[in-house]
């Protein structure tokens, strides 16, 4: 390998370790991530209601766009292998995220077809698990090798 391809920049930066090092590019990650199950999930839904399966955005819920986006913390919780914070700091930042989520999508219209509710409350809850995680990493000084 060339020194060329040894400098390319990725995204998100990584130490390393394999840890995500900024907080934006971490929640701007998970946001791309979740627009893409979006995206995958309203194509997959629109081709069923156009062969007739089902209506569109009614029979399918938007929570399921947040799959990607699980995979980011699952490398983020093996990047930090050896330290004891991940494994109270992950179940505590997950049920406070998915208590966020719940409430940002109880609070939407009920017209709203659920892709959308759904897509809406998993997308602030995998955010504010991503903050919750980042800034509680670095709190307790987990990021330190």
């Amino acid at each position: 390998m060339s020194a060329k391809q040894a400098k390319q920049p990725s995204f998100p930066q990584r130490d390393d370790n394999g840890r995500i090092v900024l907080l934006t590019q971490l929640l701007g990650f998970i946001a791309m991530s979740v627009a893409l199950g979006v995206v995958m999930l309203a194509v997959i839904d629109g081709l069923l209601a156009l062969l007739g399966f089902t209506e569109f955005g009614k029979d399918i819920s938007g929570w399921i766009c947040g799959v990607l986006a699980v995979f980011v913390f699952v490398d983020e919780f093996r990047a930090y292998k050896g330290q004891s914070v991940r494994y109270w700091l992950a179940p505590v930042a997950g049920l406070l995220a998915l208590a966020f989520g719940i409430v940002i999508s109880a609070v939407l219209p009920t017209g709203w077809l659920p892709l959308f509710t759904g897509a809406i409350g998993v997308a602030a809850a995998m955010l504010a698990y991503g903050a919750l995680w980042f800034v509680g990493t670095r709190l307790t000084g987990a990021d330190i090798s």
